[in-house]
């Protein structure tokens, strides 16, 4: 060492003796503790962690369901991400939906589905692995598809057609209450879905008619709604059956007029050969006597809708209100109350409507 570095070894910088004025400063807290060295950085050791300066702890990341809750605007994107609250939220504004405990089912099952459970060794817990589509973590994949929803809707009409009327309202219910939970990547495929989840919704109110109709009591109720239930828009196949049943109702007490009314609207539809002989057979028997024996509550030549909850006609001219869910009609006396169809909705509620489409572009986290 130089004479002038050994004269230093031995100086007691901390003595505060001799001529030098060595009086503590008053320095900020944020630099009295640091060793500053000739770089001016700081080169004071933490002693609790001395190879601190062979590895920094990454900063915990952002999940998965954390993102798709606050950048995600399908209520189904939601329900994956486990915010039920602001998913049922999004169901209200754009359904008018109010009553979830139906729906309960689906929130499970999204919030589930959306994330894989990995052992690990050693004891430790089970890691999550977000599930997302495509392979991506930016949306979650979803647990019901278009293509599944419309398998499921020929089944209820299979079923419809096999006179299994219980069975079928209960396949047509879980269809509509499927499709707000939906995930589709364009405007066209929306669309498609609000025509399935219009599709479900009349089967499910044609067949509310045709079950009220075998629980009525009273015979001219139970013809006036045989009558109801040719209204409804179903398929042609199905439409013909309604029509036939109506036909028959009609024939047996001797509205012969109303029964031939029947009978045209039947034939239009060019139904199978077995039921347009029946059609014309009856038809040719009614214009012999083209009268009606009862009066009903039911006008063929004046185009109506069912109210859902009185099951009458509401002719058209009349004053109507609907579900924003299933598009239900009622009378304005039925304004907001619960649904009789679908049972989630409220009467006269307006709403934004249904959205199943995903963002096209996001924004990077």
């Amino acid at each position: 060492l130089s004479p002038d570095a050994a004269g230093m070894d031995g100086l007691d910088l901390d003595s505060g003796e001799g001529g030098w004025d060595m009086d503590d400063l008053d320095l900020p807290e944020d630099v009295a503790g640091k060793h500053m060295g000739m770089d001016g950085e700081d080169d004071s050791e933490d002693v609790s962690a001395p190879h601190a300066h062979l590895f920094r702890m990454p900063q915990t990341g952002v999940p998965a369901a954390q993102k798709w809750a606050q950048r995600c605007d399908l209520a189904a994107e939601h329900a994956a991400a486990g915010a039920f609250d602001s998913a049922m939220r999004l169901l209200n504004r754009q359904l008018g939906i109010v009553d979830f405990a139906p729906l309960r089912s689906s929130f499970v099952d999204l919030a589930s589905a959306s994330h894989a459970c990995l052992p690990t060794y050693g004891g430790s817990g089970r890691v999550s692995v977000p599930l997302g589509s495509d392979g991506s973590s930016d949306s979650p994949a979803g647990t019901y598809t278009l293509a599944h929803l419309e398998e499921r809707l020929r089944r209820g009409q299979k079923l419809f057609t096999e006179g299994k009327f219980p069975e079928a309202l209960e396949m047509f219910t879980s269809i509509l209450y499927s499709v707000p939970f939906l995930i589709v990547d364009s405007h066209q495929e929306e669309d498609q879905a609000k025509e399935l989840m219009s599709r479900a919704a009349e089967y499910m109110g044609a067949l509310r008619v045709e079950l009220q109709r075998k629980e009525e009591t009273e015979p001219m109720r139970q013809v006036e709604l045989a009558a109801y239930f040719t209204h409804f828009k179903l398929q042609p196949i199905h439409q013909s059956l309604t029509l036939r049943q109506a036909m028959s109702t009609m024939y047996k007490i001797k509205n012969f007029n109303t029964a031939a009314t029947l009978c045209h609207r039947l034939l239009e539809l060019s139904p199978p050969a077995k039921l347009a002989q029946q059609a014309r057979q009856v038809l040719a028997a009614c214009e012999k006597n083209p009268t009606d024996a009862v009066e009903l509550k039911y006008d063929p030549r004046n185009p109506f809708v069912v109210c859902a909850k009185t099951m009458t006609p509401i002719y058209r001219g009349n004053e109507s209100i609907e579900c924003p869910v299933c598009k239900s009609k009622y009378t304005p006396d039925a304004m907001h109350e619960m649904c009789y169809v679908c049972k989630i909705g409220k009467i006269g509620t307006t709403c934004s409507g249904l959205t199943v489409a995903r963002r096209q572009k996001r924004s990077a986290y």
